[in-house]
């Protein structure tokens, strides 16, 4: 389901979240709001934890002016889909994957289709996560050529090396 409206980061109680996710409502507010609290704060690992809780892939967008989407999508793709009354350019897209953290083919053709109107974006792995950035570095790029030569990517990280404990959007 594509995120039409701005999600605030609201923590609720893992129970209740665990409950509605036990019970197939994936789309309840709780949940959504729950999600972008956890991106909010730079919780990736319990934010991957929650999609992994889902077996769905999960996509949080923050915009310009720091206001948060979040996507459900399936087990195996979710995809940035900019919503209406978004501001960009886009300062962070975070996204799930159901094991490893690594740029897809999907991803890749997002982030050049992107590039223009994203500033970073994360995927997140059970155990690491990996991030990339338009911001020139001494980090591989993402292609020797096109959109994606302007995009730099780290090398994965271990949850417990860069938990940043709060706004993951400075």
């Amino acid at each position: 389901m594509m995120a039409s409206q701005p999600v605030e980061p609201i923590p609720h109680s893992i129970r209740e979240v665990s409950d509605d996710i036990s019970a197939g409502r994936y789309e309840t507010l709780r949940v959504r709001e729950t999600i972008a609290h956890l991106a909010h704060e730079g919780s990736w690992k319990e934010l991957w934890d929650v999609a992994d809780m889902m077996s769905k892939e999960v996509s949080v967008l923050f915009d310009l002016t720091g206001r948060i989407w979040v996507d459900i999508g399936t087990a195996g793709q979710v995809r940035l889909s900019p919503p209406m009354g978004a501001k960009v350019p886009f300062r962070l897209w975070v996204h799930t994957h159901p094991w490893d953290a690594y740029w897809s083919t999907t991803d890749l053709g997002t982030l050049a289709s992107s590039s223009r109107i994203l500033d970073e974006a994360i995927v997140l792995g059970h155990d690491h996560f990996k991030r990339a950035s338009k911001r020139r570095s001494d980090n591989e790029t993402l292609s020797p050529s096109g959109p994606l030569s302007s995009w730099s990517s780290e090398s994965c990280l271990p949850y417990p090396q860069f938990e940043t404990g709060g706004d993951a959007v400075g």
